[in-house]
């Protein structure tokens, strides 16, 4: 029994090592995995082409005094939330550009969802 206890406190313990190394790696690849930087200025125009849609998608929904369902709170909710991320990832891709500093993918990706978050909103982008 005494033995029994003591291997089912080795292996549970030895789990747990497993999971920080799990961890640990998924943690450096986030860190360190770069872009390209032509893939990386491509997706800042894309993004400042659809920012700009979005700043007219605001003023549309002013000058016509939010016609729903296209000017719904949650639509414009939504624009702004999106708008907001792509800001931040913009700065810093565009710093990082500049600078000649590593472009990390976990960057670029929050820019890309802001970008395909804008494509399914209301703001008259087709693709």
């Amino acid at each position: 029994m005494k033995r029994t206890l003591v291997a089912l406190a080795l292996a549970v313990s030895l789990a747990g090592c497993g999971t920080i190394q799990n961890l640990e790696g998924a943690f450096t690849v986030a860190t360190t995995t770069t872009v390209a930087p032509t893939y990386a200025n491509v997706a800042l125009n894309t993004y400042l082409g659809l920012k700009a849609t979005a700043d007219g998608y605001k003023d549309y929904c002013i000058a016509n005094k939010f016609p729903q369902p296209q000017c719904s709170a949650a639509n414009r909710r939504a624009v702004i939330r999106f708008v907001n991320a792509g800001d931040g990832a913009a700065k810093v891709l565009s710093a990082n550009l500049i600078s000649g500093q590593p472009l990390l993918s976990t960057t670029y990706n929050v820019l890309v969802g802001a970008i395909n978050g804008l494509k399914t909103a209301p703001i008259g982008v087709r693709s």
